[in-house]
């Protein structure tokens, strides 16, 4: 996880108004990044009937797991959405029994079709919404940002709330943030259990830079990877415009190119997409699936039309993994 030479100062101050204000989470994970067998155990335990998150005492068993990673793990199934729950209890969602499902797709996330996937669900999709994720793919548009220019966001957000988040607690989700996507490099005395990487940072959307001066002080610099994304397919490009649209315009026939492009948890901003790449999806997309979509002009704006909507998202999943359609 990454370091600082030394606490960063924080200057503390609350807006007057706060009513309005969008809620986010800045908890729940204790100080635990997703670790990559984590999630499959997780369902297949679920689709056997056994919720490990009932009893901590029963988790720790079955998932072989200290207490305080059980509930950091009760945290990350939810914000990936591949585990739901009711008043009738746990168990995995649509999306998490079709892929990491004992019949699923990829079992044992070994397709980084599936990283795409979890990241597009944690980002733009989850209902327990967690800030650092918000913060860098919607709010902060530059191309890096130093840990404490990030803290800094974090407790401006925190002020916003009804309670401040402790600086504790925030240094904390920053932390568990950049674990999550940030690969660590082994150093001398780490143990083997902290050279697990979360699966997310072999996408390598954040990347740690070489040190660089600032003042008396070192203070690492975080480059986030805006370029072309080759490992990132058509077919998952697919699922997130259409999983987008229905959240964001489920009556609209037609969007404009811009709004998949940088409107908020918009495919665009999720991925970190270029134009130039955005535009050449869009037109592969049109190409690909024409009984899905089309594009057209009005009023000098370039606009794609949906001719047919997809309810159930988790139908083209299929062709992730390279089933038809």
């Amino acid at each position: 996880m990454p370091e600082t030479a030394a606490p960063v100062p924080i200057k503390r101050s609350r807006p007057k108004r706060i009513e309005a204000v969008e809620k986010f989470m800045f908890s729940g994970h204790q100080s635990f990044a997703l670790r990559i067998a984590w999630l499959p155990k997780s369902v297949a335990l679920l689709s056997r009937g056994v919720d490990p998150f009932e009893d901590p005492k029963q988790g720790t068993q079955v998932l072989g797991l200290g207490k305080n990673m059980v509930e950091s793990l009760a945290c990350w199934v939810e914000f990936f959405g591949v585990i739901g729950s009711d008043e009738k209890g746990r168990e995995p969602t649509e999306f998490g029994r079709l892929v990491l499902g004992p019949e699923g797709f990829d079992p044992y996330l070994e397709n980084e079709g599936t990283l795409w996937l979890l990241h597009w669900q944690g980002t733009a999709a989850a209902t327990r919404r967690l800030f650092a994720w918000h913060w860098l793919f919607n709010l902060h548009l530059e191309s890096s940002f130093t840990y404490a220019s990030a803290l800094q966001e974090f407790q401006a957000q925190s002020a916003l709330l009804a309670r401040d988040m402790s600086d504790v607690t925030l240094r904390q989700h920053l932390d568990v943030f950049l674990a999550t996507y940030v690969a660590s490099e082994p150093r001398q005395g780490t143990v083997a259990e902290d050279l697990l990487d979360s699966p997310l940072s072999a996408l390598g959307l954040i990347k740690e830079s070489d040190q660089s001066d600032q003042g008396r002080s070192k203070e690492c610099v975080y480059l986030v990877d805006s370029r072309e994304k080759p490992t990132l397919s058509d077919a998952v490009f697919r699922f997130a415009v259409h999983d987008w649209w229905n959240r964001s315009h489920a009556n609209d026939e037609t969007v404009a190119y811009r709004e998949i492009c940088v409107a908020e948890n918009s495919p665009g901003r999720v991925f970190r997409l270029p134009e130039r790449d955005m535009h050449e999806r869009l037109q592969r997309l049109v190409s690909t699936w024409p009984k899905e979509f089309g594009q057209t002009e009005s009023n000098n704006q370039r606009l794609i039309r949906r001719l047919r909507a997809q309810a159930n998202v988790n139908a083209t999943l299929r062709s992730v993994y390279g089933h038809s359609p």
